[in-house]
């Protein structure tokens, strides 16, 4: 594919160097600035495990999570021990407590030094999740999607899905996200090659009860380019074929925009773009990242567009009845901010109050990119950073983010990112705030 991987997708718009997984619990997070906010600088990290095959001190990261209830959360993402290349890992917390990881076995066609990882992570119900990623295969190492399901606590091997008709041969493909609702229904979206050598969006569904479908193209929005190069890394669902994604795809060879579809009654409407705010620069990186839908009938999507070659500036997006807004720019900095904070949001999670906690990442003082978090209520947004673990690295280490967030109600959210160490060492933390 010629498109970057969604792995790509989120290095680049955390401005990512090396750097270590965390998983910030985070009770009554809708409070930044405030005391709660003050109350993470007494907690310390609490490093989530490798797995136990790891004989090696691995890197590691997580992209996604998801909640079914407070202290009970599954996280995804990657680690690399040594020279070897990623590996796919799931994590999981019962009671408050993370689990060691687990790596993912692979479908049977993989590389035998994949470099694979998980992307989107959601969950029906505990212990009865799907994650979804991309991993290497062939000599050549093509890219490929994959789907892992776990029933009653256990995992099965990862499948590589049955891509839409016109794919492409041999098969590039890539899933970015998953959703799925209390009554088993689970779509995923993410990209694949068609035979004319182009870069569609695609989707597909497993009824409750049932197997996966093969995956159908989405249609890129009108204004795409010859390639549309498009990437979903998005996806939230209020019931069986009742869906939004988002993600972003080319207008030209140099300008990417936002670009969001709606899926009624199991078929999904040709994409749209959504426009950036009036002050957007033409960048080839301008996304909404990621959508979460507090009620049927309206969600909301948070992203990043560039305002200079230098500085980009968090975003987000409602969606109404099949509609998109235009973008709204979220001018929200937490205090300690620089000059020009660079913000931007990379996950989502909203209650059925309409209140969301979004995440992502901004420059502080010191000019280096560190975790943020932003609240919205009653329509205005809050920003706070999140303060680092003990052992998170200063000077030319001192780099976080956040990358998703789940909430299991109002009051208790969890996220995961990045953050160096201070000796630029990547190591899985977990952080708590109680």
């Amino acid at each position: 594919m010629t498109r970057e991987s969604v792995r790509a997708y989120w290095f680049r718009a955390a401005l990512s160097g090396a750097v270590g997984a965390l998983i910030f619990v985070i009770p009554s997070a809708h409070e930044p600035g405030g005391s709660r906010a003050g109350g993470f600088s007494d907690e310390r990290a609490t490093e989530v495990m490798p797995p136990p095959s790891a004989h090696v001190a691995p890197s590691s990261g997580l992209f996604a999570t998801a909640c079914t209830g407070a202290g009970s959360c599954v996280a995804g993402g990657d680690y690399q021990a040594g020279s070897r290349p990623a590996e796919p890992v799931v994590a999981t917390q019962l009671h408050g407590h993370w689990s060691p990881g687990i790596t993912l076995l692979l479908p049977p066609n993989a590389a035998p030094q994949p470099y694979a990882q998980v992307n989107g992570i959601a969950c029906s119900s505990a212990g009865n999740c799907v994650a979804v990623g991309d991993y290497e295969y062939g000599k050549s190492g093509s890219l490929q999607a994959f789907i892992a399901t776990e029933t009653h606590g256990k995992w099965a091997r990862a499948f590589a899905p049955r891509l839409p008709g016109n794919a492409s041969v041999p098969a590039s493909a890539q899933l970015g996200a998953v959703a799925c609702t209390h009554g088993g229904f689970c779509e995923a979206v993410g990209s694949y090659q068609d035979s004319s050598g182009n870069v569609q969006t695609m989707a597909l569904a497993r009824p409750a009860g049932n197997g996966w479908r093969p995956a159908t193209e989405i249609t890129a929005p009108a204004s795409a380019a010859a390639n549309p190069d498009a990437l979903l890394t998005g996806i939230a669902c209020t019931g069986p074929g009742t869906c939004v994604t988002v993600g972003n795809y080319s207008v030209s060879a140099s300008r990417y925009a936002a670009m969001g579809a709606v899926e009624s009654r199991g078929t999904w409407h040709r994409a749209t773009g959504i426009a950036a705010p009036h002050n957007a620069t033409s960048s080839t990186f301008t996304a909404i990242s990621s959508v979460s839908c507090p009620s049927a009938g309206l969600c909301i999507g948070v992203g990043e567009y560039a305002v200079s070659p230098t500085q980009s500036r968090a975003m987000s997006v409602t969606e109404s009845k099949g509609r998109f807004s235009s973008a709204t720019e979220i001018t929200a900095v937490p205090r300690g901010a620089s000059l020009h904070p660079s913000t931007y949001l990379l996950g989502i999670s909203c209650s059925a109050t309409n209140d969301c906690l979004a995440v992502g990442g901004g420059r502080n003082q010191a000019g280096h990119s560190v975790a943020m978090y932003m609240t919205r209520s009653r329509g205005h947004w809050t920003a706070a950073f999140l303060p680092p673990p003990a052992r998170a690295g200063t000077g030319k280490n001192d780099l976080s983010a956040l990358y998703a967030v789940s909430c299991a109600d109002r009051d208790d959210c969890t996220a995961v990112g990045y953050f160096n160490d201070r000796t630029g060492v990547r190591r899985a933390e977990a952080s708590s705030a109680r």
